[in-house]
């Protein structure tokens, strides 16, 4: 507006302002002027939304699917490092860490002290269904029928997994074949990420603060923050780029614990039991097992899966082993999911008061081991988040569908790491991991405008202050 404004004096000065025709021109020129900007944004604001397309049709082709069974598998390394060499094309300073995480750091341009923004997805695709050679089907215009892929695989928009269909009438759509996923799951987020940085890096004049971004292997094998402080990733507000459509926004999330207790008997046989007290490990860990996860619920911090809804969480026991098939050893496995961290620490703290009741009742000896496998992020928030992604989705004229889900995010394993949470935007993906999996572009686009409009807004937050 200051560009335009200076043209507009300039042209004043030329007319000269002797007479009422000369405000007149001026005025033509002024929204002449401002015309000819609206359209230049409109322009670049298009060519940016096609290069997103173009980027993620590009990406499903990247085979970068992760295993239960390795570390990380080939074609999640090849995928890493074309994501790398590209970023570098951008002349971003970016770094390769030795197991596969893609970090960006870009230094703020501004005065003021503002928060470090942090952003994240994955590239890696979930080894649930097939996810080599796919082939990306855009539809334009979709025209609001059933969509009809190969090997029988049908999206109904009169069945769930093709709801959303009704409110992409006219626009575009992307799915797979059919024989595969497509893979939106993340590389949706993937491509929003790296759209934005190119943005970036081709707009240096952008006012932001100071911007870390990490690309993530092995997320949808639970194991995203694995190696995550080979990174220096640690901002203070920071977005996951990897969810659904429609503005929504998961603000919170179970907290999750595997608890790990060892009961640690003596060998015999159980013709014995009468003379040894029947030391083995079995029946002790079963007496245990039913006092922390009683079928009665009442007055329970956390009760059974099947008695668990809504914003209560649970305690599971998983199951038992049995190491090297002796039964003077048992090994509980619990697992603990919960929305309030309190919920789980008391449920442990009932654990810890039971222990030494079965340690003398039947004389065996337990040990406890506790997993911490992701935080609830809403417990760890930045006070302002919540703030700045309604300015930012207002921006954008999107409303946020905010929502907390009964399972865990990539941000909320990041979270175990570094003590900080992170809300997970929509991306327009829908179905993950089906065959039925589909894309909307209109909703990673929205989620693009989105991530510039969070910077745009952390970027202000000392003025706001």
């Amino acid at each position: 507006m200051k560009g335009t404004y200076f043209i507009t004096l300039l042209a004043v000065a030329v007319l000269g302002l002797g007479h009422l025709n000369a405000y007149a021109d001026t005025d033509n020129l002024f929204s002449q002027v401002t015309r000819q900007a609206a359209r230049a944004a409109l322009k670049e604001q298009n060519n940016y939304r096609q290069i997103l397309l173009n980027r993620f049709l590009r990406y499903t082709t990247y085979d970068s699917q992760s295993s239960e069974k390795e570390q990380i598998t080939a074609v999640q390394i090849e995928t890493a490092k074309k994501l790398f060499d590209e970023i570098q094309s951008f002349g971003l300073n970016v770094t390769l860490t030795p197991h596969y995480y893609i970090y960006v750091e870009i230094p703020s341009n501004v005065k003021e002290d503002v928060p470090t923004l942090g952003f994240s997805s994955h590239y890696d695709v979930t080894p649930d269904n097939p996810a080599s050679g796919i082939k990306a089907r855009k539809i334009e215009n979709y025209d609001g029928k059933p969509i009809v892929l190969e090997n029988g695989q049908v999206i109904d928009p009169a069945k769930e997994n093709g709801a959303y269909l009704s409110t992409q009438i006219g626009k575009t759509i992307v799915t797979s074949d059919g024989t595969t996923i497509l893979s939106a799951d993340d590389k949706a987020g993937v491509s929003i990420m790296m759209t934005m940085l190119q943005t970036l890096a081709q707009n240096p004049n952008r006012k932001h603060g100071k911007i870390q971004v990490v690309f993530a292997p092995n997320e949808d094998v639970g194991r995203a923050a694995e190696f995550i402080e080979e990174t220096p990733y640690n901002p203070d507000i920071a977005f996951d780029f990897d969810g659904g459509v429609d503005g929504e926004v998961v603000i919170g999330n179970f907290n999750a614990e595997q608890v790990i207790i060892t009961v640690q008997g003596h060998p015999g046989h159980q013709s014995h039991a009468a003379e040894n007290g029947y030391l083995n490990a079995w029946f002790p860990a079963c007496v245990l097992g039913a006092r922390l996860c009683p079928e009665e619920t009442e007055g329970v911090v956390l009760p059974l899966p099947n008695h668990s809804t809504g914003k209560q969480g649970y305690a599971e026991l998983h199951h038992i082993d049995y190491p090297d098939n002796t039964p003077s050893v048992a090994k509980l496995d619990f697992r603990l999911r919960g929305f309030v961290q309190a919920d789980l620490d008391a449920w442990k703290d009932q654990m810890y008061a039971a222990i030494p009741e079965i340690e003398n009742n039947y004389g065996v000896t337990i040990s406890v081991e506790v997993r911490r496998n992701y935080g609830n992020v809403g417990e760890a928030i930045h006070p302002e988040a919540m703030k700045i992604t309604r300015r930012a989705f207002a921006k954008a004229d999107v409303t946020p569908n905010f929502k907390e889900e009964r399972a865990g995010t990539t941000a909320s394993m990041f979270l175990i790491k570094m003590g900080k949470g992170a809300f997970t935007i929509f991306t327009g993906q829908n179905n993950p991991h089906a065959f039925t999996e589909w894309l909307s572009e209109e909703d990673m686009y929205k989620s693009y405008l989105i991530s510039l409009n969070l910077i745009d807004e952390v970027a202000a937050l000392k003025q706001n202050r």
